[in-house]
């Protein structure tokens, strides 16, 4: 079996190993089915879709509405509520996941369906990724044991949801793969493994969701599945089907990825400074809006200009602290501190389970 590796892989960590993977970031507009998903699930577990829609700048009739977008950050918010109500207990990511039928995703689910094989639904499924409600970066990669693995991390997602997501997208993908071949006997999926630990107690929900061996406390979180299953035709492939669909998906791709909202531009300004230590005139100023205005635009997307800099000040750090090659006044630096024992504090306030070792 000949794999081609997919030619817009670039940058850090690229390896022939691997095949497909997701081009763009995850902070772009989605429609609301994701959180209406969420509630639907949530409410059969005693938690009502007002408590989750508190603070996230929209409405119930919004939910109802197939093309009204939203932001990540919007989102974002409505998990937080979810995680707050409900506990931020293991599994519950994973279960969610399980209601992300391809019905959900609009053309992107047609487009996987009409895919030649799994390959192709593979990578058409990562380039594609913001027409879904993924929140974790995956990637396709050949093993050496006749395997492959779809591997997820959660690069600048806030802490605090991270473990959700991961167990959400992954359990969603094989969701949709399940329904792909819906009827046919095909299971390919072998092992799932996870970064986060799990108590025993806990370990029969993921069992439960993914019906195969799954392992915690890994390197990285990841679907591992037959190496041969990358071949196997889809049953409702159908090339001209297609292309037609890809035409429609790229459209929409392009107009998500340019039309992110005041919180996308906000998060893209903060990773992009030199410096965290800005404030929000100055943020406003450089973005062309003044600070009350700007401040209002948050307010109306469900998020502030403190939370998405409290949001990106914690992915970074993270990100920065497993970078060797920087020193720990680099990093204080970056992160808008005076010095690494006030970034140290603000570690410890944040609760973080990260390890700010020698650099």
């Amino acid at each position: 079996m000949i794999v081609e590796r997919d030619a817009d892989l670039v940058g850090p960590g690229a390896s022939d190993a691997v095949f497909a993977r997701m081009p763009d970031p995850w902070d772009h507009p989605r429609t609301t089915a994701g959180v209406a998903i969420i509630c639907g699930w949530a409410a059969q577990h005693g938690c009502t879709t007002d408590l989750l829609l508190d603070g996230a700048g929209m409405s119930v009739d919004a939910l109802g509405a197939s093309t009204k977008l939203i932001e990540a950050q919007q989102e974002i918010a409505v998990i937080r509520n979810l995680l707050t109500a409900l506990g931020d207990r293991p599994g519950i990511g994973a279960q969610v996941g399980r209601e992300y039928h391809l019905t959900s995703y609009g053309y992107y689910g047609y487009l996987l369906q009409a895919c030649g094989v799994v390959a192709d639904m593979v990578r058409c499924g990562l380039r594609y990724s913001p027409l879904t409600f993924a929140f974790a970066t995956m990637t396709g990669e050949l093993s050496a044991d006749d395997r492959w693995s779809l591997s997820a991390r959660t690069d600048g997602v806030p802490d605090d949801i991270a473990a959700f997501v991961i167990e959400r997208d992954l359990s969603a993908s094989v969701q949709m793969q399940r329904e792909l071949f819906a009827g046919t006997g095909v299971a390919p999926l072998r092992e799932v493994r996870f970064t986060r630990r799990v108590d025993d107690e806990s370990q029969a929900v993921y069992l439960d969701v993914f019906g195969v061996p799954v392992h915690f406390d890994c390197d990285r979180s990841e679907l591992i599945f037959d190496r041969s299953y990358l071949d196997l035709p889809l049953p409702m492939a159908n090339p001209h089907t297609a292309a037609v669909i890809i035409e429609q998906c790229e459209r929409l791709r392009a107009e998500r990825l340019h039309a992110k909202g005041i919180a996308g531009q906000v998060r893209a300004y903060l990773l992009a400074s030199p410096s965290l230590d800005c404030t929000l005139e100055e943020c406003a100023a450089d973005l062309h809006f003044s600070a009350r205005t700007l401040r209002r635009a948050l307010t109306r997307e469900g998020t502030s200009y403190r939370t998405i800099h409290d949001d990106v000040r914690r992915s970074l750090a993270h990100d920065l602290i497993r970078d060797t090659t920087l020193s720990r006044t680099q990093i204080a630096e970056r992160l808008g501190y005076r010095d690494w024992s006030s970034f140290s504090r603000a570690m410890r306030r944040w609760g973080s389970t990260a390890t700010a070792g020698d650099q």
